[in-house]
């Protein structure tokens, strides 16, 4: 968007007034519904002042960090606004030794060319809920100076709301993560991590209902056998399979599958929707089956955390999910727990999805978009990307910091989900060139009758059909 007039800017942001008051209204489920709590860095100074922009979808009462409409000379200390959770896996408010490790590395780099910045960051949640606050603050013109996010940066680079990333940067960070990152063949923001989809297995559960624990299954017959036994014999205590449904996460997890035989949701140049394929009713109908073998009710739980301590805990043998885990479930109770690549139809072909990609990018509107730049500098490099793999467990999308031996010595587990990346297709989700949130929310309503009801698959993915291609018209 380089030589864009301001004014060009200005009537870009205007266009997408309709998506915001639409995607306002709607009440998507969310792959991740965190609390907008403000929160600063350690040298960050508290704000007493309150966020004025009264169309914000948030309840936050604290200030944002985005009311303060002065801008303050380079030379002068200034406060950096971050909307995000993700930048050392736990806010600064938590303490944690590691993140504050990983907070001070960015403090000590910015200061190098900034002296004095603070910065604050605050939690906006995730995936649609951050969509919406990001929307909003654009069209309020205060937005953050940098924020994160994972499915919808081509959406915001159309419209003239993001800077530019230099090709410099954006070239050392691997070319599949970057593909959610671009618009007209320009990046506008930088991947932190990525990663893809395994299958985990529970061993002590699968010891408990009969089966082996040292042999996942390979194929979809074999996996839709095993969660079945381990249902009829864990008579209420153990059960087979945990399928995500909920919005955005769900249609993650459902992805591969529908890949694997063929199917997606757009054609590959994301041009076309092709919610009703008849790949996709054959991948869903395995997924339906799968479904039956998980607890009663877990299949409509709202909360992605609860849903997966159901594997942790010992509830059930086997779930869907990406190189997070590994950390995050040992912490929770996963310690007997092992990764596998996912199963595959018999006359089937391996397919994945590239998940847990998040990138961070620098709004237009940045009072500092100097000091936002070298923020997404910091972030896509090499020695920030080990730091942070190594005390999340997380797959780096720097190349460089993709090589760390130390990083196999510690997680070991990741060598499964390296081996994914280099033998199976994986891409980002589409994005859509208009009214993405009022079509992913047809998606949503498919996926829900799917996964929680016995009516037509093909019924419900007509109906998403119709109505996703009168939103692209």
């Amino acid at each position: 968007m380089k030589g864009r007039k301001w004014f060009s800017s200005i009537l870009s942001i205007i266009v997408v007034l309709t998506l915001v008051l639409t995607a306002c209204s709607n009440n998507s489920k969310n792959d991740s519904d965190s609390n907008n709590q403000a929160a600063s860095n350690n040298k960050a100074t508290n704000s007493t002042s309150s966020d004025t922009n009264t169309s914000a979808t948030t309840n936050d009462s604290t200030d944002d960090g985005s009311s303060n409409t002065s801008d303050k000379p380079a030379s002068e200390p200034f406060e950096l606004t971050v909307w995000s959770h993700n930048v050392a896996n736990a806010m600064p408010e938590a303490n944690d030794a590691t993140a504050n490790k990983i907070y001070d590395f960015i403090q000590k780099k910015m200061e190098e060319k900034f002296p004095g910045i603070t910065i604050k960051y605050i939690d906006k949640g995730w995936a649609d809920t951050l969509r919406q606050a990001i929307m909003v603050s654009v069209m309020g013109g205060n937005p953050p100076d940098v924020a994160d996010g994972e499915d919808f940066i081509p959406e915001f680079a159309r419209i003239g709301a993001l800077l530019e990333v230099p090709e410099d940067v954006a070239s050392q960070l691997a070319p599949g993560p970057m593909k959610a990152a671009m618009h007209d063949g320009k990046p506008y923001a930088v991947a932190q991590m990525t990663g893809v989809f395994s299958l985990i297995y529970n061993k002590d559960v699968m010891s408990k209902v009969g089966l082996d624990p040292n042999t996942p299954p390979k194929t979809w017959d074999e996996w839709l056998d095993m969660s079945k036994k381990a249902t009829a014999n864990g008579k209420g205590q153990y059960y087979g399979t945990i399928v995500q449904n909920m919005g955005l996460g769900g249609a993650f997890r459902l992805a591969p599958f529908m890949r694997q035989v063929g199917g997606d949701f757009t054609t590959p140049d994301w041009s076309q929707v092709t919610f009703d394929s008849p790949e996709n009713v054959k991948a869903l109908t395995f997924l339906r089956d799968l479904a039956k073998t998980s607890p009663p009710g877990s299949t409509s739980m709202t909360d992605e955390g609860q849903f997966f301590n159901l594997l942790n805990s010992g509830k059930v043998a086997f779930a869907v999910n990406g190189p997070w885990h590994i950390a995050w479930g040992k912490a929770n109770g996963c310690v007997n727990c092992g990764f596998a690549p996912l199963p595959v139809p018999e006359a089937g072909k391996t397919g994945n999805v590239i998940v847990g990609n998040t990138l961070f990018y620098a709004l237009k509107q940045s009072k500092h978009p100097e000091a936002a730049v070298e923020f997404l500098k910091i972030i896509a490099s090499q020695e920030y990307q080990e730091m942070e793999a190594n005390a999340t467990g997380r797959l780096p999308a720097n190349m460089e910091a993709g090589k760390n031996v130390d990083l196999l010595k510690t997680y070991p587990e990741l060598q499964v989900f390296d081996d994914i990346v280099a033998n199976e297709q994986s891409s980002p989700l589409p994005v859509y060139a208009k009214n993405g949130p009022q079509i992913w929310e047809a998606w949503y309503k498919a996926q829900d009758i799917t996964l929680t009801t016995d009516k037509p698959i093909e019924d419900a993915l007509k109906e998403a059909q119709k109505t996703a291609e009168e939103q692209l018209k």
